[in-house]
């Protein structure tokens, strides 16, 4: 049949599904004709010919007889039939009037467009998350209509860019963001407002995102206004912010021309939550930060010129700022007020913790020195927002249970052994000789233990440690022979 064989062309679908969506319209043309009774349309494909049947139901128990019939009185026409069985009862002429043809062709333009629904609907179904190119097909009340190619997408009002105009015949990329099955059966849904769009255009962009050597830690946007979005290089010697901008700019201009001149911040990611902080609210100076772990807030003081720019538009620098850090954000110039702090007062304090820091550990519920000593550095490090520099400050002043001390019981006896000795003598030597030959004792000390022993090693004698023998060195010197110079306190001898 060559109009089933063109409608199929047509509308780009097998020719079993139009076949079937006419045989659904002309039954339900004809229903009307058939006295409430069931209708069953059989069309040859291949002829055109058309039968249209009247049935019945085969029940136990008959409670619709329109629609029913008992399984006795059916078996002795159909001897074979069981329950559940259709049951042709009578034929209507296939002769259809205006009304009815007329109802028929709405019938089946409806059920055409709900089988390229479902079509496009499979196709697409792996596919979301995927961003395409489409053509503005017509605009209906509040939705946009888009061509994907294969089929069609609707873009709903609440997936638009409020400062976008859309015009038909007008060439955007969109994101498939889900299938849609409540609408008007499975439609395709797409958007122009998603963050997963702007990420989407950056791994078109930039390469290196999608081989791994960048990621993408976060993203902020304020669809159609200004994005800022957070990478880190995860290979030493690449910039993150300078791959994803481009050679003079072209890769970040590209993601700028698709989104229609929407403004963007490339910003580098950290973990150190006040640098981060700091990088977030670019392109404003920052002069100080102080973190609260109570809320998880930040005091911030810029330059009193750059206050605007900071808070930025309607607060949107500001805003934006604190989504992408995850920081509750509260800016205020350098005249306006100082950030005053207790910290001096506090147990990490004491011990010469930067207060930032403290707040760090605070969030994690880390707030005693003894919780420190206790946790290794890989369970310091799994926190958030500790970094190798600030764990080097934290160990600096609060070594951890398992460190041996800097100096042992038995080195510190022998730096005194040395001391004494070298006081005794009557010659002359300086800070240098003095720490060459305690270095050269500890070596030949260590060079004559035993093989199980050396597992054991002291640390290095430090300089301090020998200067820090005072009372010693004081006490030899009463004994020592005035006008030999070996420390400082042999200067005050010779003026007595």
């Amino acid at each position: 049949m060559l109009a089933l064989t063109a409608l199929a062309h047509d509308r780009s679908l097998p020719q079993s599904v139009v076949l079937s969506a006419i045989q659904f319209a002309l039954e339900h043309s004809y229903k009307k004709d058939a006295n409430g009774q069931e209708v069953r349309v059989d069309l040859n494909p291949d002829t055109g010919d058309t039968v249209v049947r009247t049935i019945k139901i085969v029940v136990d128990q008959v409670e619709d007889e329109n629609m029913e019939i008992s399984l006795s009185q059916a078996q002795s026409h159909y001897p074979d039939i069981t329950i559940g069985e259709e049951v042709t009862t009578g034929y209507i002429e296939p002769d259809p009037g205006r009304i009815t043809a007329q109802t028929s062709r709405q019938l089946l333009l409806q059920k055409l467009r709900e089988a390229e629904r479902q079509l496009v609907a499979d196709e697409y179904s792996d596919r979301i998350g995927e961003v395409m190119t489409g053509t503005v097909q017509r605009i209906e009340g509040r939705d946009v209509i888009v061509s994907l190619g294969r089929g069609e997408a609707v873009m709903p009002f609440q997936e638009q860019v409020a400062a976008e105009k859309y015009r038909v015949g007008q060439q955007l990329k969109f994101i498939i963001s889900k299938l849609d099955q409540e609408r008007r059966g499975p439609e395709v849904i797409v958007s122009r407002s998603s963050l997963d769009l702007l990420r989407g255009l950056f791994e078109i962009e930039v390469p290196e995102i999608n081989t791994g050597v960048i990621e993408i830690k976060n993203i902020v946007r304020e669809a159609g206004s200004r994005s800022k979005i957070a990478v880190n290089s995860n290979q030493e010697g690449i910039d993150a912010v300078g791959a994803c901008v481009g050679l003079r700019g072209l890769r970040i201009q590209n993601v700028v021309n698709e989104l229609l001149g929407e403004k963007i911040d490339v910003i580098e990611w950290s973990e150190d939550p006040v640098e981060f902080i700091i990088k977030s609210l670019s392109p404003s100076d920052v002069e100080t930060v102080k973190l609260n772990a109570s809320d998880k807030s930040a005091q911030v003081v810029v330059p009193e010129n750059q206050l605007s720019l900071a808070i930025g538009k309607d607060g949107q620098n500001v805003r934006l700022a604190a989504k992408l850090c995850g920081w509750k954000v509260d800016i205020q110039s350098d005249s306006a007020k100082e950030i005053n702090s207790d910290h001096s007062g506090t147990e990490f304090s004491k011990n010469g913790i930067d207060i930032n820091t403290e707040e760090i550990l605070k969030v994690a519920g880390v707030s005693k020195v003894d919780q420190i000593k206790k946790m290794d550095d890989k369970e310091l490090l799994e926190i958030s927002g500790m970094t190798e520099k600030r764990l080097e400050e934290v160990r600096s002043r609060i070594p951890g249970v398992s460190k041996p001390e800097p100096s042992s019981k038995d080195e510190k006896s022998k730096v005194e052994e040395l001391a004494e000795k070298i006081v005794n003598e009557n010659e002359v030597y300086s800070q240098e000789d003095i720490v060459e030959i305690v270095e050269s004792s500890v070596t030949l000390d260590k060079a004559e233990e035993p093989e199980s022993d050396k597992a054991e090693e002291p640390e290095k004698v430090k300089e301090d440690d020998i200067w820090n023998i005072d009372s010693i060195v004081k006490k030899k010197n009463k004994k020592s022979n005035k006008g030999v110079i070996r420390f400082a306190e042999d200067i005050e001898d010779l003026k007595n």
